[in-house]
């Protein structure tokens, strides 16, 4: 017998499936292919560059007491814990939240729920990432052949008609961290690289404009993940320090732990995380990069040689690391504790001292920001650097640019450029930042550089 909420569930997704079926029909009408193309040069379409958190409190009350009814079902409650927490996404710079959202969660009000979600989003300039879990299951069933109607059916269960169209909404997860079928990995976690490109194209043809998105964390995998799915960016995953790591030790992207204990890889050997973001720019280029940082550590016993929480200065490296590297987005995993993990916000809901960290390098990429979205890496043109890490940079109106980085995140480093031979007539730099300008004497310089930070210099 189907209770009244199973019975109300059921003609809630009976209904959006009618109407994403209307959808359906005229999209068919407009002749857009299945397999279409995203277009353009897979440019970020974004106002400014996307600064994210993983905010999985999406469905929860800022008051967490664990008990059943610990949801957002009262519409005004949720208006008011939204306002304030996106109110402090916006103060501490982030403009994108990666969320977690189980609408069944809201109860019987969950469409003036999501409402007042979105809503507030938008006062708050916020652009939201939203699951969707039942195409992510659908996926990891791996069918050989995938319709449309398939694809519609799920994303009604992910009442993706609600969301739809929305400018709050800057994209869908359609799958978590998969891996290529014939790849060694979790069941649950493989999939048909081809079917993530029809759920990719699926979303962009009902939502124009949003991203359809996919987080990979295995740059192994990257090359024949984007062959099939063509995402018009790469969502990367990496999170290097483990807790038999000694404090800015990088050598390895992610923990190796050991075969005995299940952990991520197994005891292989790892590339270093600043190889690792190379090599994923090697795997998929010309393709822009959303880099997921570390900010979190599991709560023992969960996870044996796996992560710890980042010092401050290793958080600052991580991200500058990928934005020297390239990167056009930046987020963070995870925004606040939970019962299984530690985050940027403690289980009181309470700012830590890496979160006034994140806040301080959010307000620094956002000096650069523009500049970043404009800049294109140049190898050929890559000045020596005495110590860390240099790369040259050009932008289409001739500008040009050199990103140091201090890899170092215990000691500040006076880092001496000395420029290719092609931009010898360069005769000052300005840190894009701050403002602060410096004198070529010989064709090179001398710039300090905080531990784990970094400076993008306009070459004049």
């Amino acid at each position: 017998m189907i209770s009244s909420k199973g019975l109300l569930k059921h003609v809630i997704v009976l209904l959006l499936t009618f109407m994403l079926t209307l959808s359906l029909v005229q999209c068919a009408a407009s002749g857009a292919g299945d397999d279409a193309d995203p277009g353009g040069d897979g440019g970020v379409q974004t106002a400014s560059f996307p600064i994210g958190a993983f905010f999985v409190r999406g469905q929860k009350p800022i008051a967490d007491e664990g008990d059943a009814k610990d949801f957002r079902r009262d519409p005004q409650q949720a208006r008011q814990d939204y306002a304030r927490e996106f109110g402090d996404l916006a103060a501490e710079g982030f403009n994108v939240a990666a969320m977690s959202v189980d609408p069944i969660a809201y109860g019987d009000h969950y469409q003036e729920v999501i409402a007042a979600m979105l809503d507030e989003a938008q006062k708050h300039q916020l652009r939201l990432i939203l699951p969707l879990g039942h195409v992510q299951g659908l996926l990891a069933e791996k069918r050989e052949e995938l319709s449309d109607s398939d694809l519609y059916q799920a994303a009604s269960q992910d009442f993706f008609e609600l969301f739809r169209g929305s400018p709050a909404v800057l994209g869908y997860t359609v799958f978590d961290e998969p891996v290529p079928q014939g790849e060694p990995g979790p069941e649950s976690q493989t999939v048909i690289p081809e079917q993530l490109g029809r759920a990719r194209a699926f979303v962009e043809r009902q939502h124009p404009g949003a991203y359809a998105l996919s987080s990979w964390a295995d740059v192994n995998n990257m090359a024949a993940l984007q062959a099939g799915m063509r995402s018009r960016v790469l969502y990367m995953d990496v999170y290097p320090l483990a807790e038999d790591k000694a404090i800015g030790d990088f050598s390895d992207a992610w923990p190796r732990g050991s075969a005995e204990d299940g952990s991520f890889a197994g005891g292989a050997d790892q590339p270093t995380y600043f190889e690792y973001l190379d090599t994923s720019r090697e795997e998929v280029p010309d393709v822009p990069q959303w880099v997921i940082v570390q900010a979190f550590e599991p709560i023992p016993p969960e996870h044996p040689h796996y992560w710890r929480m980042p010092q401050p200065a290793e958080l600052r490296l991580e991200v500058m690391a990928a934005l020297a590297q390239g990167a056009k987005g930046i987020f963070y995993f995870l925004y606040q504790s939970e019962s299984w993990v530690h985050g940027l916000r403690d289980a009181d809901y309470q700012p830590t001292p890496l979160l006034q960290e994140a806040a301080r390098i959010n307000a620094k990429v956002q000096a650069m920001g523009q500049t970043l979205l404009e800049i294109h890496r140049d190898d050929s043109l890559r000045p020596e650097a005495s110590e860390g890490e240099a790369f040259a940079y050009v932008d289409d109106s001739g500008g040009r640019y050199a990103f140091v980085l201090n890899t170092n995140v215990i000691a500040e480093k006076n880092i001496a450029l000395t420029l290719a031979h092609a931009w010898r007539g360069v005769s000052t730099a300005v840190d894009v930042a701050s403002g602060e300008s410096y004198t070529l004497e010989s064709g090179g310089l001398r710039v300090p550089v905080q531990p784990g930070d970094a400076r993008l210099l306009k070459l004049n």
